[in-house]
């Protein structure tokens, strides 16, 4: 912002230095063509001419005879011109005397006419300074209201992207610190599962194989995970490569991760064919965030509701499109849904759009919504790059 404002104040500093440079040009220009025509007029100069000049051009003029060393002619007052004020004008050619407190600058000139004739040009400098004032003050008035908007959007601009840099680093502190410790508890707990299973499934146990409650829980813990990973995403930068991505089976796992969840809230979960498409992605995060968006669906949607997993190519465009009957975000939190810690459910966090998007942003791509039909729309929209289709 600074190098910003000093760029505006070194342009406007040039331009007024530049015109008031053509404002003095134009005055000397001014009083060059004065002396010239009095140099070659041989028309005998009076009273009424020498008035009429002054009108004209502002300044004063003085007929001096050197051989009588008189004043013939003059348009200053009678009372700021005697004989002796009038010989020192003359020998004051070049500098700048002071008359009734005024500063002149004093030219001579020798006229042509019947009778050749010198005159003295006295310019007055208060014209000097206010033509230059004239053709500076629009410069300095617009840079002024240019400055006065400026200045407080600049500082508000920075200010807000100062406190979005500061929140984004505390929340990936968060999200990293608390995605480790909940990984943790993740891992002991589908450990636990597993060893339960194995000496349940052993022969005279009570449980039955046709007992699925612990691969409900075991799904309900790959979830847990996905968010983990999403979290992690969204707290430090990307340390793995780009892997093709057959989207049919990234949709399918995120339909299996989410399956028990559905159950659960009462929801249909309908997927569309991806047409066999594959892109290069970063295949878990790119997972997470749909897991986020899927879940946010069902929770939206509510019981008898549906939810509709798809994909669509266009304009080397690859779209992650995920639809549900809900009614659709607060209107009071449109414009900031994909903030973290923004969000519109009582028990939420706000994270889930944060980290969808930055997985988005990360492929290249974007995240966006809209509500089309009494449907509210999230896509994730990605380049397609090395678009291929497996064989």
């Amino acid at each position: 912002m600074g190098l910003v404002l000093a760029a505006v104040i070194a342009n406007v500093a040039f331009a007024a230095w530049l015109a008031a440079r053509q404002a003095a040009n134009r005055a000397a220009t001014s009083r060059d063509q004065v002396s010239a025509a009095l140099e070659s007029s041989r028309v005998m100069l009076s009273q009424p001419i020498l008035d009429t000049l002054h009108q004209l051009t502002g300044s004063h003029f003085v007929v001096w005879d050197p051989v009588s060393r008189v004043s013939s002619l003059t348009t200053l007052p009678p009372e700021l011109l005697d004989l002796q004020t009038a010989a020192s004008l003359v020998d004051s050619v070049g500098d700048v005397p002071v008359l009734d407190g005024i500063r002149y600058r004093i030219g001579r000139v020798r006229s042509a006419g019947v009778r050749p004739e010198t005159v003295l040009v006295l310019t007055p400098e208060p014209s000097l300074i206010r033509a230059t004032l004239e053709a500076v003050w629009p410069l300095l008035a617009v840079a002024a209201a240019t400055l006065v908007v400026f200045v407080p959007l600049g500082l508000a601009t920075v200010r807000r992207s100062l406190v979005a840099g500061e929140r984004q680093r505390l929340l990936g502190q968060l999200a990293t610190g608390f995605a480790h410790e909940l990984r943790n508890a993740v891992t002991g707990a589908r450990l636990a599962i597993d060893l339960h299973r194995r000496r349940c499934n052993t022969p005279g146990s009570l449980t039955t194989p046709r007992d699925d409650s612990l691969t409900v829980a075991i799904r309900q813990l790959d979830i847990v995970e996905e968010e983990v990973r999403g979290l992690l995403a969204l707290g430090r930068l990307p340390q793995t490569a780009p892997v093709p991505t057959d989207l049919d089976r990234l949709l399918d796992e995120v339909r299996e991760l989410t399956a028990a969840r559905c159950t659960h809230a009462g929801v249909r979960l309908n997927r569309g064919p991806a047409g066999g498409l594959s892109i290069p992605a970063r295949r878990e995060s790119l997972r997470a965030a749909l897991v986020n968006l899927t879940l946010n669906a069902i929770d939206a949607a509510g019981r008898d509701g549906t939810v509709w997993l798809d994909v669509t190519a266009d304009d080397g465009h690859v779209t992650l499109v995920v639809e549900d009957t809900g009614p659709g975000p607060p209107p009071a939190l449109a414009d900031r849904l994909q903030e973290p810690f923004v969000t519109g459910k009582p028990e939420g966090v706000g994270l889930g759009l944060a980290v969808a998007d930055a997985v988005a942003k990360e492929h290249g791509g974007s995240l966006s919504w809209h509500r089309d039909s009494g449907r509210t729309r999230f896509a994730i929209r990605l380049p397609m790059r090395t678009l291929e289709r497996p064989s």
